[in-house]
This record gives structure tokens, sequence and C-alpha cells, in this order.
């Protein structure tokens, strides 16, 4: 509803407060779907059901910026985020669904009947060793603004080409970002599923610190496409990777303390993430930002074996 409002918004500080009504909601959000979709999924199939989550998502990432061009075309800016609330309803619609199957199949847990953020009891159930190479991950997966603006100034200086070409090809590569990442979160769960997350996390890693490389250099052409790709297989990677090892190394108790607190540590990590590779953007240029980001992902990968992630089980409250 508040994304939807914006469509009604007549100041800038009315489209503040919306949109950031709109990411705390996210925020709640996030943590008890996690919850419920490893509630509701097969104790072999936990990485499956993220990286079917995570697919759907980088598809609605495809679908939903090509259906609102159309849409604004037609309709206009304003009536098209007002449109943005059916698709709101549908999605609520859906999880009261799932969560009237939840409490029909499972047995209600003591984690249910009482507010606690548990963080103590995180701890010493082993969840927060898990968090360092995921927090890792995070504070190198920078924002995709960035990778399109790297696009936009490298094809901006190519002879011939003016900023709204540019402008228009870097979209398309974002479009190419999200389809590859919808592939390879779907490769990604299996493969948590049969061989654990810390081979996927690893593969995403090392897919970004490739990708970042190309990004730093500078490239054009095939590497340019390239280093999206590379993005976006890292993260459809990283993301399933991350919440599947939260969900086998969490007692069913603390489950969602620990969705809620992989939570917090991807919205922490991804905003300094993009706020000190922005920085060092300003003030040294791009190849220093993307090696930057790339430093954090080769921690990840140092870290990952560090915290047990490979071989990451329930472990009793």
């Amino acid at each position: 509803m508040a994304t939807a409002a914006i469509g009604v918004a007549t100041a800038v500080w009315q489209v503040a407060v919306l949109r950031a009504l709109a990411w705390v909601s996210r925020g709640l959000r996030s943590p008890a779907r996690d919850t419920l979709l490893t509630d509701l999924s097969r104790r072999g199939a936990v990485g499956r059901a993220f990286g079917v989550e995570r697919a759907g998502d980088n598809l609605g990432a495809i679908v939903g910026p090509l259906l609102a061009a159309v849409l604004v075309g037609t309709l206009g800016i304003r009536h098209t985020i007002l449109l943005s609330i059916v698709p709101g309803m549908l999605a609520a619609v859906a999880i009261t669904v799932a969560a009237r199957e939840a409490r029909r199949t499972l047995v209600e847990s003591a984690a249910r009947r009482r507010l606690s953020l548990g963080l103590g009891a995180l701890h010493r159930a082993g969840v927060t060793r898990v968090l360092v190479p995921l927090a890792c991950f995070e504070l190198g997966n920078l924002a995709t603004t960035l990778l399109i603006l790297r696009a936009t100034d490298l094809l901006a200086a190519r002879p011939g080409w003016p900023p709204s070409r540019a402008a228009s090809v870097a979209v398309l590569l974002y479009a190419a970002h999200n389809a590859v990442a919808a592939l390879a979160a779907l490769l990604a769960g299996a493969l948590a599923d049969t061989r654990g997350p810390r081979l996927v996390l690893v593969t995403a890693a090392v897919s970004y610190v490739v990708g970042y490389a190309l990004l730093a250099v500078g490239p054009r052409g095939a590497g340019l496409v390239a280093a999206f790709l590379l993005a976006g297989c890292g993260i459809g990677l990283g993301e399933t990777a991350s919440s599947t090892a939260v969900a086998l190394a969490t007692p069913e108790p603390l489950r969602g303390n620990a969705f809620g607190a992989l939570g917090l540590t991807q919205a922490v990590g991804d905003l300094g993430a993009t706020v000190v590779a922005g920085a060092l953007w300003a003030w040294l240029g791009p190849g220093v930002a993307f090696g930057y980001a790339g430093a954090w992902m080769v921690f990840a990968v140092i870290t990952s074996g560090y915290a047990g992630v490979a071989r990451a089980t329930p472990r009793p409250a």
C-alpha cells in the first residue's frame, strides 16, 4: 500500500516517507517468509525451496519493469504506480494461504508463544559464526545501480554513442543480469541440497570477484556482457546459499530470530558496501571501488570454511 500511495504523492518528502515505510515492511516480511518457507519444506529440499523463491524474485525484476514501461506509455506514471497495489494484494492473499497451510501441518513451537530476540541463543547455537562469511559477502555485494552506472559510462565513451543509447543498453544488461540470477538460483538450490551451501557461496563469491575485476578494468563489448552475467550468477547463487545455510544451521525454535539476524546482516552489509564503494568511486575512481568490493568477496571465501557452512546442520535448541 505504501508503494502504491506514491502515485498520489505531491512532494518529494512524501515519497521518501512512503519508500521508507515500504522498506520497513520488507524488513518485516523477509524473515517471516523465509521461516515459513523453511517450515513447509522437507529436510532435503530446503535449498531448492529457496532457489525457487529467489528465481521468482529475479524473474519479477525482469517482468515488472517491462510491464511498467508499457503501462507508463499508456496510462502515465501516477496510474502505473497506483496499479502496483494489485500484485501487493495478490501477494498478501498468497501469504495468507501459505500461513494457513503451515498452521494445519506444523506443530506450534515455543518460539511462536513468546517474544525474544534470542541473540544469546543464536550465538550458542553457532548461527553467528555462520553469519560471518555471509556478512563478508554482503559487504562486497554492490547495488546493481553502480553496475549500471559503470556500463553507462563505458558505453557513452564509445564514439558515436549518445548517452540515451548507452543508458538503454545498460538497462538491457541489467535485464540479462536478472535472467542469469534466476537460473543460477535454481541451480544453487539443487547444489545446496546435495553438496552443501558452502560450495554455492564460494562459487558465488568467485563469480563476483571475476565480474568486478572486469568492471574495474573497464571492458567493452563481450567483456562488459560477461561482467554483468557473472554478477547475476553471483547474486543468484549467493542469496540462495545464504538463506539455506541459516536454515540448516538453526534449530526450529530460533529460526525466526536467525532469519531476522540474516536480514539485518544483509541490510547493514549492502548499505556499507554501496556507501563505501560510492565514496571510493568519487575519490579514487571506479577501479578502486570494484577492487574494494572484490576483496570482501575473497574474505567471504576464506571465512566460509572457518564458519562451518559446509556442514551446516540443525543443532539442538
